[in-house]
This record gives C-alpha cells, sequence and structure tokens, in this order.
C-alpha cells in the first residue's frame, strides 16, 4: 500500500482500483477489500506523505524535537521547555513552507496541526513518519503531556497550589468540550464529503474507461468500413473487367461464326 501514498493524488483512484483489481487476480479477497476501503488523501495528508518521501531529515528534526521535549518536560527544566517550545515554532512554520507553496489557510492550518500533532506525541510522529495519512484526523491524539499543550509556544507557569478554583475554569473546560464535539461533527461531514469525492471520481473514471472502450470500438468499426468500401470498389472494377473481356470474347465469337 506504500506505493499508493508515494504517487500524485490524481493518480490515487486509479491505482488503488488496479491494486484491488491485482490482488483480487492473486486470491487475496482481505488484502482486496481492505484496499478498497482506502480514501483518497485530503491535500495536506498528501502534502505530508511527500514530505516524507521526499525530505526525511526534516521529519527526523521534527521526531528529535519531540523525544527532547518529553525528556525536558520529564526533568521539569522549564528554561529548556521555553527554549524548544520557540523551536517547535520555527520547526513547524519550516515544514509547512518544504511541504507546499502558495497553499490555502485551511490546507496551512491542516499542516501545521499534523506536525505539532507529531512532535507532542511519538505514536503521531510514528504514524506520520509512515507516510500513509489519509487526512488530519490519522494524527488525531486524545491527551498530550500534562501542562504542555499542542499549539506551537512557550507553556503557562502553574498556578499556586493556594489558588481558588476559579469558575471560569469549569466555562471553559465546557467551552472545550462543545468546541471538540463540534470538530468531531465538522471531520465527521468532511469525512462523509471525502467519500462522496473518491466516488464521484471512481464514477468519473469508470466513465472515461467506457469512454474510451468506445472510442476503440468506434475506431475498429470506422476501419471495417473503410476495409469494405475498398474491398467493393475493388470487386466493382474486376466485374467490368471481366464484362469487357466477356464483350470481346462474344465479338470474337461473332466474327468466327460469319466466316
Amino acid at each position: 500500500m506504500d506505493e499508493l501514498y508515494g504517487l500524485p493524488r490524481e493518480e490515487f483512484v486509479p491505482a488503488r482500483r488496479d491494486l484491488v483489481k491485482r490482488l483480487r487476480a492473486a486470491g487475496d479477497r482481505d488484502a482486496a477489500a481492505r484496499v478498497e476501503k482506502l480514501p483518497k488523501p485530503t491535500t495536506s495528508a498528501w502534502l505530508v506523505n511527500r514530505l516524507v518521501r521526499t525530505d526525511p531529515a526534516g521529519v527526523d528534526d521534527l521526531v528529535a524535537l519531540g523525544d527532547d521535549l518529553r525528556a525536558a518536560h520529564t526533568q521539569a527544566d522549564g528554561a529548556r521547555l521555553r527554549e524548544l517550545a520557540k523551536r517547535r515554532t520555527e520547526l513547524v512554520a519550516d515544514l509547512v513552507t518544504r511541504a507546499g507553496t502558495d497553499l490555502s489557510e485551511s490546507i496551512t492550518r491542516e499542516l501545521e496541526e499534523m506536525f505539532t500533532t507529531a512532535i507532542a506525541d511519538e505514536a503521531a510522529a510514528a504514524t506520520l513518519r509512515a507516510g500513509r495519512l489519509g487526512s488530519v484526523r490519522d494524527l488525531q491524539v486524545e491527551q498530550t503531556w500534562p501542562g504542555l499543550t499542542l499549539a506551537p509556544g512557550p507553556t503557562a507557569p502553574a498556578a499556586s497550589p493556594a489558588a481558588p478554583r476559579r469558575p471560569a475554569r469549569s466555562r471553559s473546560r465546557e467551552a472545550l468540550a462543545e468546541a471538540k464535539a463540534l470538530v468531531k461533527d465538522a471531520e465527521s461531514h468532511r469525512a462523509e464529503a471525502d467519500r462522496a469525492v473518491t466516488a464521484a471520481e471512481d464514477a468519473v473514471t469508470a466513465a472515461e474507461e467506457r469512454v474510451r472502450e468506445l472510442n476503440a470500438e468506434l475506431d475498429a468499426a470506422e476501419h471495417a468500413e473503410l476495409d469494405a468500401r475498398r474491398a467493393l470498389q475493388t470487386a466493382r472494377r474486376d466485374a467490368k473487367a471481366a464484362e469487357r473481356t466477356a464483350g470481346q470474347a462474344w465479338r470474337k465469337l461473332q466474327q468466327v461464326e460469319a466466316e
């Protein structure tokens, strides 16, 4: 399946279909079914998959930074965390630039989210490094290290243990839960849209293949018609020649009989 995710995005659907056919022909129906369900990568996921293959050093930097951040957090090294947080912001921006140019705001935001998530979560980093992303959802994680958020920037100082709980914190959590629910719904709708786009692309590809088949049949029919017309012309010439020969023979016979 790696070969699919290394292709140009517009070639994914035809290549997936060919791979499914080959797997079925080989008798591996389970693998064929799994491949058939693979979604076409979103633009941002495709850009990351390409970056993994064309710029592995940049991905190595991302993984190494994640390791350094986890180590600094374990050691409670505030100065080191602030230094690495700045480096994180710079690296994410650099990786987005390496991934592509003239990107829309939404694609840029998704790239930033994927790179930042991979830095914060070791499992997400491994998933990104494999280069088989279908969308930003493939890297979503439920939680990260305490006190270290996914958003680039320095961590906030811890609150004093004696500080009382503030109702606003509860409201913030409720707002966060609502925001996460909205994101989940939006991601669900986007997944449905992605599936609809993939189905439409499959239909277009199938229609194009049928048009090519019909064009080939039309070409063959036109060639057959041309050959038939040529054969008819030849037959008519031969018939006229035979008619002339027969006429000459009859005239010769008449001359002989007259003598």
